[in-house]
């Protein structure tokens, strides 16, 4: 933040320069009067040369202040005056600079609150313009399945337009921008060969624009472009560039974060259904090998390694004598008396 110029060490010089000269001619005309006096009565002169010399002191006096204090006094009152202007530019500069910081808080928090994204958009729109001056903001997402631009969120007119108004890349200043991924500032836009009408977005009423497009360098992403528009010629500053460029870095992260957590939100849900309809399809074919293998003719038995019985179905039931879930409690040895049809089986 810019420093205060202080002003009292150029005071203080110019108060004791203008003392010592004052003092300078009032003890110059003392004492030439006391020199005068001194030679006239030495002399025997009349009093009429003292008069005369006297006389002349005024206008020396006159000559000197003209001379030497008169044009310190001009130079110390233009260097005062453009001292001013210069504290009043430093102001105007430090008050800006203050203003576009809270702005960057406020987007900041905007795009992180928990609001939907068209909510926050518009907040970072209606912010956006009031920081930077305009008269109107519009917030494009990109949309990569049909390569245009969706007008998403405005502030200053135009709401009746969100969501209706597509661009395609290339078509008008905005989808120049994205499809170049360059900035365009231009005082009176209309007069652009870029410029062309969008269906369904009248821009007649405005002047300057600033178009931006939102992009991640770091992925190399486009995710829309934003536009300032102003009612009267614009000039933008290097403090406007700074801040409305890293504005849209901040909204561009924002806008592909948000969309990630969409597109995984997505693959989660595809991925628990996926899981849902195969444990469906699971259960089903257990349930139809379970009932071929209850009602097969012969007799099925599932054994562990040791010989223990884990299933057995009616058929095998019927042909050992046991209870079925009598069968789940014995060995496979246990069913038959001869060793010899132990190893048989």
């Amino acid at each position: 933040m810019p420093q205060s110029i202080s002003r009292r060490p150029l005071h203080d010089r110019g108060r004791l320069k203008v003392v010592i000269v004052i003092t300078l001619v009032l003890a110059s005309a003392v004492g030439a009067g006391a020199v005068a006096g001194f030679w006239s009565a030495s002399a025997g002169g009349t009093s009429a040369v003292v008069l005369g010399v006297l006389a002349v002191l005024p206008i020396l006096a006159v000559l000197l202040y003209r001379g030497t204090i008169e044009p310190y006094y001009r130079r110390l009152e233009d260097a005062n005056l453009e001292l001013r202007l210069n504290q009043e530019e430093l102001n105007d500069i430090r008050d800006d600079l203050f203003i576009k910081f809270l702005g960057i808080s406020d987007v900041n928090h905007a795009v992180n609150s928990p609001h939907l994204i068209e909510k926050r958009l518009h907040d970072v729109a209606e912010i956006t313009a009031r920081v930077m001056g305009a008269d109107a903001c519009l917030v494009y997402l990109y949309y990569k399945k049909k390569d245009d631009l969706v007008l998403a969120a405005t502030w200053g007119g135009h709401e009746e337009s969100v969501g209706a108004v597509r661009v395609a890349l290339g078509q008008g200043i905005a989808g120049w921008a994205a499809r170049k991924i360059e900035p365009v500032m231009l005082r009176d836009f209309r007069s652009d060969a870029r410029f062309s009408e969008i269906p369904g977005l009248s821009v007649a009423d405005y002047l300057s624009l600033y178009s931006l497009p939102l992009y991640v360098y770091s992925s190399g992403t486009l995710m829309g472009v934003i536009e300032l528009y102003y009612e009267k010629g614009k000039h933008f500053t290097d403090e406007d560039i700074t801040f409305f460029t890293t504005l849209s870095g901040i909204i561009s992260t924002t806008i592909q974060n948000d969309r990630l957590q969409e597109e995984l939100a997505k693959m989660n849900t595809e991925l628990e259904q996926w899981v849902a309809e195969k444990t469906e399809e699971l259960r089903a074919s257990e349930e139809r090998y379970r009932t071929l293998v209850e009602n097969a003719c012969e007799s099925i038995l599932v054994l562990t390694e040791s010989g223990d019985i884990v299933f057995a179905n009616e058929q095998a039931a019927r042909l050992t004598g046991y209870a079925k879930y009598d069968l789940l409690q014995k060995r496979i040895f246990d069913l038959f008396s001869d060793p010899a049809e132990v190893r048989a089986l």
